[in-house]
């Protein structure tokens, strides 16, 4: 089954709740309100929904079945509950909402100016044709047979003209932002805040929608002042403090005006300003530093409960009910953002255990090539600088191939630098992935390669015993010119005395075995230069990586012994 995208899921559970809260109003209204009127509301979801991917398709339909339905109720007698608009049901006003933003969004700039007119004429017709035939002026109405009378005065024309026009304008300028930012491919800060805030933001629309109902003219500052906190809930997580700040002053201004109008009759407080309080206090819990979020939340608490304080006045809440209530609002807001400014410090140390993880592995691979590509031909150098320098007063013709291999092997160090160097610049991973750019001498002929490095090798004679496979993955095989390049490099250093190096890599069973052995003295020589000590734990690591065995250490009475065994991964194994 093909699941359903998540702006899918998010409509239909928006959709899903504003039909469920038309059904509480139709029955729990009055008996002029039947369930007639809400197979219209829900087809018209329905098209909202399949709107989302085909826009112009939905918004036409949908406008059709709003007239339909509109007229279907007019002939029924019955009457639409309705929010915000005169006969418009929240479900219906919610869905033309979201189809102007859609037409508008993803639709050409033609079918945009087609469609949202179509809306707009289906919701006014819908408005008239709902309403019973009266004379709004003398009250004269036609009663239909089971009594339901219906009176629109000039102010609730007026009011949901003023209210319409403000969510047609919203849509519209949502659609046209969703749009620019398509066409730009541009992800703004503003652009990620609306597409993780959206759900918070729909939610405190839709209470605010059904408070709008319940508001009179001794009401209305206190509604401006709920539906401002709402706004800071909604760009709360971008400057928490600051809206945080905001939101008090806005529930100290519903208190003065409260003080200056008489209190209210409805409610302690608006239940949008209620939620988006709490929405704050979490959020300036989560995001900023603990002193400043403990007396911004003081103040928040205090701009709340003179809020409800003062408006309680005519309703039956006491001191200690009021108290209550705010610390039961502060402790699960408290608790809220606490959980999860906990689990941003969890998910914040995880990610910088992680990069430090990389940045430490990135360190020790780059360390490891240092080491066996530049540290290598460094004492190749210092090797035969040393030589030079012995059979030169005796012998001077001896030398002069010695300064040739130094003249080589320093233009090859210098080359093995450059490019270690200019693969950190430009951010490439070149000189991890083992291409031959970045190791300097690493090709995909392991055979050639070892064969270059025994012989541009400065000591003893190396015996050479070869048997790969046919094919080597391509890791391995560099991983093997590493270790064998690396060996050779502590004979030269550690045992100047060796007259022999043996070199075996071959196949045993699964098994790539590798081993290069010396018969120097056991005797330790400190080189030229020093040494680091890193060669060993380099090629122990390496052969780790791969999943293989390694170990080093005297071999008898004389002579080091390095060996290791990698494991062939099959193809498909």
């Amino acid at each position: 089954m093909t699941p359903i995208p998540v702006p899918h899921r998010w409509l239909a559970a928006l959709l899903g709740v504003a039909l469920l809260l038309d059904t509480s109003m139709v029955l729990t209204g009055s008996p002029t309100r039947t369930l007639l009127v809400l197979p219209g509301a829900a087809l018209l979801a329905v098209f909202t929904w399949f709107g989302v991917n085909r826009p112009a398709a939905g918004a036409t339909f949908g406008a059709i079945t709003l007239v339909v339905s509109s007229v279907l109720i007019r002939f029924a007698n019955v009457e639409a509950p309705s929010i915000g608009l005169s006969h418009i049901m929240l479900t219906e006003l919610i869905s033309g909402v979201v189809l102007v933003v859609m037409v508008v969004w993803r639709c050409s700039p033609t079918v945009a100016f087609s469609c949202v007119p179509a809306l707009v004429v289906a919701c006014l017709a819908s408005m008239v044709i709902r309403q019973a035939n009266c004379d709004w002026y003398s009250g004269d109405c036609t009663t239909s047979p089971n009594g339901y009378v219906e009176i629109i005065s000039p102010r609730d024309i007026l009011q949901s003209m003023v209210f319409g026009f403000v969510l047609l304008a919203g849509a519209i300028g949502t659609g046209y932002y969703l749009r620019r930012s398509s066409r730009l491919r541009v992800e703004t800060e503003l652009g990620t805040l609306v597409r993780k805030q959206w759900p918070l933001g729909a939610a405190l629309a839709v209470m605010a929608l059904l408070e709008l109902t319940d508001v009179d003219q001794y009401d209305l500052p206190t509604y401006i002042a709920s539906v401002g906190v709402g706004v800071c809930a909604f760009f709360g997580p971008r400057y928490p403090l600051r809206n945080t700040l905001v939101a008090a002053a806005a529930l100290m201004f519903s208190a003065v005006a409260s003080l200056l109008y008489g209190p209210s009759s409805s409610s302690i407080l608006p239940f949008t300003a209620m939620a988006a309080s709490m929405a704050l206090i979490a959020y300036v819990v989560r995001y900023v530093e603990l002193r400043q979020a403990a007396w911004s939340t003081a103040a928040l608490a205090v701009a709340m409960l003179l809020a409800m304080s003062v408006r309680t006045n005519s309703n039956s809440f006491s001191a200690e009910d009021l108290l209550f209530l705010l610390a039961f609002v502060l402790l699960v807001s408290i608790a809220t953002g606490w959980y999860f400014r906990s689990r941003d410090r969890e998910r914040n140390q995880t990610v910088a255990a992680a990069v430090t993880s990389a940045q430490q592995g990135e360190r020790m691979a780059l360390a490891r090539e240092l080491h066996d590509v530049v540290a290598h031909h460094v004492t190749g150098i210092v090797v035969q600088a040393q030589a030079a320098l012995m059979v030169a007063e005796k012998n001077p013709g001896v030398a002069l191939p010695a300064l040739e291999k130094i003249e080589r092997s320093g233009t090859e160090a210098l080359t093995a630098m450059r490019t270690l160097v200019g693969s950190l610049r430009e951010g490439t991973a070149a000189w991890t992935a083992g291409s031959a750019d970045a190791t300097g001498d690493a090709t995909t002929d392991l055979v050639a390669d070892l064969g270059a490095v025994v012989e541009n090798f400065v000591g003893p004679p190396v015996e050479v015993d070869l048997n790969l496979p046919s094919q080597l993955p391509h890791e391995m095989g560099r991983s093997v010119l590493r270790l064998v390049q690396e060996s050779l490099t502590n004979v030269g250093k550690h045992a100047p005395d060796a007259s022999e190096v043996h070199l075996r890599v071959a196949t045993i069973d699964d098994t790539l075995h590798i081993r290069v052995s010396d018969d120097g003295t056991k005797r330790p020589v400190n080189p030229a230069g020093g040494s680091g000590g890193y060669g060993l734990v380099g090629m122990r690591e390496r052969v780790e990586l791969l999943g293989g065995r390694f170990e080093a250490g005297p071999s008898g009475y004389v002579g080091w012994n390095v060996e290791a065994w990698l494991p062939l991964r099959k193809e498909g194994s």
